[in-house]
């Protein structure tokens, strides 16, 4: 391994593979985490994949990402539960580029897209 690494060029950087997908923490209200955590188990899926249904529907309802959101203040977050979301780089882009144009955080969109998609799926549990 040293080897390798003595025959590269000076101020060369070692190839790595170019990763298609990210995880980003985040930080949900208990009832949000509660809920994710009984309908993955209902639907015998994962909570990630529950997340990723819930932000697909936003960037589906939100097609414009110069468009901001109005995000909610959630109260609860600094006490919530940890969460670690699998996204690819282009919804980890999306995501960051509607925080940014909607003057909020990361953990405030994904906070919105599930809590949005929860109402909506109350009825079909």
């Amino acid at each position: 391994m040293l080897h390798m690494i003595k025959e590269l060029p000076r101020n060369a950087e070692p190839t790595r593979k170019h990763d298609t997908a990210r995880f980003t923490q985040c930080r949900l209200p208990v009832p949000h985490y509660e809920w994710l955590r009984y309908r993955a188990f209902n639907e015998r899926t994962s909570m990630n994949h529950i997340v990723l249904q819930a932000l697909e529907s936003l960037r589906k309802q939100s097609t414009d990402v110069a468009t901001p959101l109005a995000l909610p203040v959630t109260p609860g977050t600094s006490g919530g539960v940890k969460f670690n979301v699998h996204l690819s780089d282009q919804m980890y882009e999306w995501l960051r580029t509607k925080a940014f144009n909607s003057r909020g955080s990361i953990n405030q969109l994904l906070i919105a897209a599930i809590a949005d998609y929860r109402l909506r799926q109350e009825g079909t549990l």
